[in-house]
């Protein structure tokens, strides 16, 4: 503990102090409360090298007692503020504990913080500033030396307004002293956000990145500087042409129940009149040339009707569409507003949507399903949750809105070993090339990590599947790095998330990417290209021609289909002639009910045992079963989502659906029947469960989520029905306990005797985590039963149901 060793005199009041654990198991904000004035900011996982006072025990044979000093080590990172009293109380409890090993009553938790505390110090400049905004930063510069830059100031939260409003006078008086402006400035008390933009001369920037002592960078107030937001938005795309028919079918006189927040859609284009409900309160399409609206005609369009190339039904209603982009023109991609904080911009334009403001009244208050095909470029995945996807954790348990959020697309050139030309690359045999590919997207995983905010917890993120409808040759020099469908595409961003958390959650089709070889002097690089793949939809063509279509790629079009099957699914679930729920199917729980459905029939699919041997660690790694696990996670999530069998059943097939309310230490039993034919007999089935539910989240708690659903049956499933899980074609059991969905596959062949009166019994309870839990939880349920073509599935579980859905 360098800093109080040395001059515990250093670390001022008032100002936030970084406590760096070696472990991560105590609960800090707990103890922190034994300190009065002591406020706790929150807590950051990290990686620690080993030194003499702290490193891993070495449990090898014939070594133990040993120390692995090539280890590294996990860690924490735990922040607070303290004021004078709290700061003295602080010093006093470490030279007590120093001097006798022991505390005081009520302060004894504090010996497990100082047994493990590696260092204590302030937040400085290097936390402030990381080495990747310099580099953002000097990229700016270097585009347009001598201009204003626009940057955001992400400031310490503090509960109390009005230390708030001290603090942002001072942060206001730092901006001045640098020649700089505040262009806007907000405040989210809900998720501890306040943050302010602000312009200052490019000659600030310089010194800022050589760390000089300047004034935003001394200013205790400020936790991040950073670049503004950079949304990811794709390239025009390629295939310009014609609609050949036009869809005649009409939206039906319902409300919307689907949003889309993204650019200026074309409202008359053919695929897109009458089928809009807009609003628009920044009047950002008098923004917006008509012909550079490319991302939000796009986004519409594969909602409503989906790949073109399939000539698929359009959607029953309305879409609504609350832009957040616009297209400046000249040629430039389409982006936020420059003089907003963009986390605000979306936290107003779903209260708008739900609540009303003072201009409106609720916009779409049945929407609880919303469309975010955008990500921070500038902000990608780290280990620490952003406030963005806070924020929608947060939108999501308060509403009960499903987000369905893109992974974002990494374009960054991949390095692939065994290569030394490209020519080598094109010629190799497919089967290899894909072998390759897929080793060097699991060496750079690190650096390929999801984009703010598809690390949130509570929303479904979407990665992009190797996969269109787009039949004859590819465009010239472009490699399909697959010779299969069912994998990632390359620029998909790879999971996983916050607290190794299964993300993406499913991956739909974003177009069959090809790659380019880019010849280099050491290792062959590859970067994605347009080759007449992709999604076809909408699109102005800059002519005003208002039929015109163009193929699409990449996470933003696979999250829009996604959309679209949420809403499939929501329409066969509530269809007035056959719809199992209809008009009982309570609003407060649609959005986990249809979160839980639309992951339910995911799979990893043909190539899981493939990856088994590819994605590390290897084959002489005894024990290292969940960790291979997850790092097949990190590329295929929970899989790729057969939709339409979600949306329907077969004859030796079944699904239950159903909701329910559980509050912490309590459980709910659901009982699900199974079909006589297959009792006492030798033959093939298999078992699908889903639980999905929304959880509110403790930013100010390491353990984040603060409801976990915990699913098992009252007799072992082996047992009960004669299936077992399958370990290998699916995430491991711990990953799949640590997100908001449970999600798993059982099969098996064994003839077994029925319990339970021919049910499967499941008990689903609720743990408590992340500081407590005063607030009851809804949960979507989903669960499938599956055997051969012969076996009157449906009709045997239909036959025993006094209702078509599980009552708990």
């Amino acid at each position: 503990m360098t800093l109080l060793r040395s001059d515990p005199s250093s670390i001022a009041p008032e100002r936030a102090l970084v406590l760096e654990m070696a472990g991560s198991q105590v609960d800090f904000q707990a103890v922190v409360r034994r300190v009065g004035g002591l406020e706790f900011l929150g807590d950051e996982e990290m990686i620690f090298d080993p030194d003499k006072d702290f490193s891993v025990p070495d449990t090898r044979k014939g070594r133990e007692g040993q120390q692995r000093m090539n280890r590294l080590l996990d860690g924490r990172l735990y922040l607070s503020m303290p004021d004078t009293a709290a700061l003295k109380q602080l010093l006093s409890l470490w030279k007590h504990w120093q001097d006798r090993k022991s505390l005081p009553w009520g302060f004894t938790k504090w010996q497990d913080i100082f047994a493990m505390l590696r260092n204590i110090r302030p937040w400085g400049a290097a936390d402030r500033l990381s080495q990747e905004t310099i580099s953002q930063w000097q990229a700016m510069i270097d585009k347009d030396p001598g201009r204003m830059q626009r940057i955001e100031v992400e400031m310490w939260f503090r509960e109390d307004q009005e230390n708030r409003t001290i603090a942002y006078r001072r942060v206001k008086k730092a901006v001045d002293q640098a020649g700089g402006t505040v262009i806007d400035h907000a405040v989210i008390e809900a998720v501890g956000y306040e943050a302010v933009l602000i312009d200052v001369p490019s000659e600030e920037i310089t010194r800022l990145a050589e760390r000089k002592e300047v004034h935003l960078l001394c200013c205790d107030d400020i936790m991040f500087l950073r670049p503004q937001s950079f949304i990811d938005v794709p390239g025009p795309g390629e295939g310009l042409e014609a609609e050949v028919e036009i869809p005649k079918t009409k939206t039906d006189a319902l409300p919307p129940i689907a949003a889309l927040l993204d650019g200026v859609p074309v409202q008359n284009h053919t695929l897109l009149a009458g089928r809009l409900d807009v609003d628009d309160p920044d009047d950002l399409e008098l923004m917006s040339v008509v012909a550079e609206r490319r991302h939000g005609t796009a986004m519409a369009s594969l909602i409503v009707h989906g790949d073109r190339n399939l000539a698929s039904q359009a959607l029953s209603r309305p879409l609504h569409v609350r832009p957040v982009l616009c297209a400046l023109g000249s040629g430039e991609r389409e982006c936020p507003r420059r003089d907003r904080l963009l986390i605000d911009v979306i936290y107003q334009a779903v209260r708008r949507m739900k609540e009303g403001d003072e201009r409106s009244e609720a916009t779409a208050a049945e929407v609880f399903l919303v469309n975010l095909s955008l990500g921070d470029l500038r902000r990608p995945f780290s280990g620490s949750i952003s406030p963005w996807a806070r924020l929608l954790d947060y939108l999501a348990e308060r509403y009960g809105i499903l987000f369905l959020v893109s992974a974002g697309n990494i374009r960054e050139p991949l390095p692939i070993s065994g290569f030394t030309s490209g020519i080598q690359f094109e010629d190799a045999e497919p089967r290899e090339r894909e072998r390759k590919v897929l080793y060097a997207l699991s060496a750079q995983k690190a650096f390929r990590t999801l984009l703010s905010p598809a690390e949130a917890l509570n929303p479904i993120t979407v990665g992009a599947m190797h996969n269109d409808a787009v039949d004859g040759p590819r465009g010239a020099s472009a490699v399909d790095p697959y010779h299969t469908h069912h994998l990632p595409n390359v620029s998909s961003a790879l999971g996983l998330g916050h607290r190794k958390v299964v993300k993406p959650d499913i991956h739909l089709p974003g177009g069959r990417e090809h790659l380019q070889p880019q010849d280099s002097r050491e290792t062959l690089l590859v970067v994605p290209k347009e080759s007449g793949a992709g999604l076809r939809a909408a699109s102005p063509d800059g002519a005003g021609n208002l039929d015109r279509t163009r193929l699409i790629m990449g996470t933003s079009a696979a999250t829009a289909l996604a959309t679209r099957a949420a809403h499939l699914i929501f329409d066969a679930l509530v269809d007035r002639d056959a719809g199992p729920m209809g008009a009982d199917f309570e609003p407060k729980f649609r959005g986990v009910v249809i979160k839980a459905l639309l992951i339910h029939r995911a799979r990893w699919g043909s190539r899981a045992d493939f990856l088994d041997g590819n994605q590390g660690p290897g084959p002489h790694d005894r024990g290292k079963h969940n960790e291979k696990r997850d790092n097949i996670a990190r590329l295929l999530g929970f899989g790729f989502p057969e939709v339409e069998e979600a949306l329907s059943c077969a004859s030796n097939r079944a699904t239950l659906v159903g909701y329910g309310i559980i509050s912490a230490r309590e459980a709910n039993i659901h009982r699900i029947p199974l079909p006589q034919s297959l009792e006492n007999v030798k033959e093939p089935r298999s078992l699908a469960v889903t639980v999905a539910w929304f959880s509110p989240v403790n930013r100010r708690h390491q353990a984040y989520r603060q409801a976990k659903l915990d699913v098992t049956p009252l007799r072992d499933f082996e047992g009960a029905a004669g299936v077992k899980r399958l370990s290998k074609q699916q995430p491991a059991s711990p990953s799949i306990q640590r997100g908001t969905v449970f999600h798993t596959h059982y099969a098996g062949n064994r003839a077994v005797s029925f319990f339970d009166d021919g049910h499967v019994v499941l008990r689903i309870s609720c743990l408590a985590q992340a500081g407590g839990l005063d607030q009851s939880i809804r949960y979507g349920i989903a669960v499938t039963i599956e055997a051969g073509e012969d076996i009157p599935v449906y009709e045997e579980v239909r036959a025993r149901l006094s209702a078509p859905r599980i009552q708990p």
